[in-house]
């Protein structure tokens, strides 16, 4: 039967509409158990002098430069010092080193190519082919002070000391990469002539970039090809990448960061690059011997990965049979399902192989979430299915109520599990062992010629 909308005579006393619950706020989270966050905090004691963003070896390089093209035009036009304006004036040489990368490649440059800067896609819309100057005012990234090279790479190179403690300027360690930023002694040194074109390009009231100056022997475009992201990886740049070796991995701080890292290049010349994989090759000693502490990060690495991807499919099983038996389901059958492939003694196993780590303090002692998760790991090896949905159940709420305190996607009630947050995806897939940083070091390994 088919409903008719019928004419009313006068409008009706009241109007009423549906408000969202306050958790609908989080329906784009994908990260149910906070292990992403726990991933990034164990990667940072593998490598503590690098983060998940920086990955590329040149972008070291354009960031030292670029704060030392803020001090000079901060020099050249009598600007304010301040970190204010070193930071405005590092957004316009950010805008015009992606303008110049742009003009290098014609345009032809999209996300997830080798030479795609932070960005890329600002610096796309604000190129255009012909002669005409470039625009210098345009948005090169909405959220520039957290997502631009400046905040990406910052706190690396303040921990490998090539940018000062608390400042934006560079420090005599970084002034021989910054010094051969465009070319190295012997080849056609033209940095000099360089820096005066960049110069005008962060002059204050510059509004657009002239393509090229000098009678057409400097331009954008050669500017772009000697400073682009794969710059740093051509053969005349053999002498550049070994001061960015030198400085972010042969002179580090920490001891682990040398040595986890010759095991990259060693693994990688044995054809293995999955984390898992990397960190028990690490553990038993396969491509070195590393020092006890380090290799006790090792261990914590992989016990951590096994179980985070362990208990993370738990849930999402959890997740998915709810989702797919009307939203509300009886809450002996989801951990069933929940549970069904992990038999008690694998899991008491993972659980208890991270608890008893060396290192399964640092977890516990983390601000957010730590404890929480070791309490989780501690009691998850024992007791019925029900018993450890609860557990990761009650885990999961914890997550949630640090979230602003948002509500948990799902809800027992009565006996019933219920879903609460439709939209989760990730149950879809069999969870990953978690990167935690490797992947990235050996980006950075790559650019550096140590990885084929």
């Amino acid at each position: 039967m088919h409903e008719l909308l019928l004419p009313v005579e006068r409008m009706p006393d009241g109007l009423f509409w549906s408000v969202p619950a306050p958790f609908d706020g989080e329906f784009t989270a994908e990260d149910p158990l906070a292990l992403d966050y726990l991933g990034q905090q164990v990667g940072l004691w593998l490598f503590p002098g690098f983060t998940t963003r920086t990955s590329r070896a040149q972008y070291y390089a354009a960031v030292l430069y670029g704060l030392h093209i803020v001090q000079r035009t901060i020099e050249t036009y009598g600007l304010a010092g301040d970190d204010e304006t070193r930071t405005r004036l590092f957004e316009r040489w950010e805008r015009c080193w992606a303008l110049a990368t742009m003009e290098s490649r014609r345009g032809a440059l999209d996300r997830g190519d080798p030479d795609a800067m932070r960005g890329v896609r600002g610096a796309k819309r604000a190129w255009f082919s012909g002669e005409k100057p470039l625009p210098l005012d345009f948005e090169l990234i909405s959220r520039q002070s957290e997502l631009g090279g400046l905040g990406a790479y910052l706190s690396s190179l303040r921990y490998h000391q090539l940018v000062g403690p608390g400042s934006l300027r560079v420090t005599p360690l970084a002034k021989p990469i910054v010094d051969a930023f465009w070319s190295e002694r012997g080849q056609r040194d033209m940095g000099a002539m360089y820096e005066e074109y960049i110069l005008e390009g962060m002059r204050p009231d510059a509004k657009t970039w002239a393509r090229a100056i000098a009678s057409g022997k400097l331009t954008l475009e050669g500017l772009g090809r000697r400073s682009r992201l794969t710059s740093v990886t051509e053969q005349l740049r053999s002498a550049q990448r070994e001061r960015l070796w030198s400085a972010l991995f042969a002179q580090a701080r920490d001891a682990g960061t040398l040595q986890l890292a010759k095991c990259l290049i060693a693994a990688s010349a044995d054809g293995v690059y999955e984390s898992e994989l990397l960190l028990e090759g690490m553990a038993q000693g396969r491509w070195g011997v590393l020092d006890s502490e380090v290799h006790q990060r090792a261990e914590l690495g992989l016990a951590f990965g096994r179980i985070a991807r362990v208990l993370l499919d738990c849930f999402n099983r959890a997740y998915r049979h709810v989702q797919e038996n009307g939203w509300n389901s009886d809450f002996s059958a989801v951990a069933a399902a929940a549970f069904a492939r992990e038999g008690d003694d694998e899991l008491s196993r993972l659980a208890a192989g991270l608890a008893n780590s060396a290192q399964a303090a640092r977890i516990d002692g983390l601000t957010f979430h730590g404890r929480g998760f070791m309490a989780l790991v501690r009691s998850i090896g024992e007791g019925t299915p029900a018993d450890k949905l609860q557990h990761l159940l009650r885990f999961h709420g914890q997550v949630q109520q640090t979230r602003r305190g948002a509500a948990p996607w799902l809800k027992q009630e009565r006996g019933k599990l219920i879903m609460q947050l439709p939209g989760y995806t990730g149950y879809r897939s069999p969870a990953d062992f978690p990167p935690l940083k490797l992947n990235t070091v050996r980006n950075l390994l790559q650019d550096l010629g140590r990885i084929a």
